[in-house]
């Protein structure tokens, strides 16, 4: 288990530049938060990850 935390780790720290555009989107509009606000921003992120994480495995 731990070779793969370290690897989604890795993942994340791979995909900085969208983790922080949807970490941007969410700041924006954390007091009017609503389902589906930043899906384009999370759905990038989510497949960066992704593609990271195969790469990895």
């Amino acid at each position: 288990m731990g070779k793969r935390l370290a690897s989604i780790a890795k993942g994340v720290a791979t995909c900085s530049s969208t983790s922080a555009a949807y970490g941007q989107c969410v700041a924006r509009s954390y007091k009017d938060a609503h389902k589906d606000m930043c899906a384009k921003e999370f759905d990038a992120f989510k497949k960066c990850v992704q593609e990271a994480i195969k790469r990895k495995w």
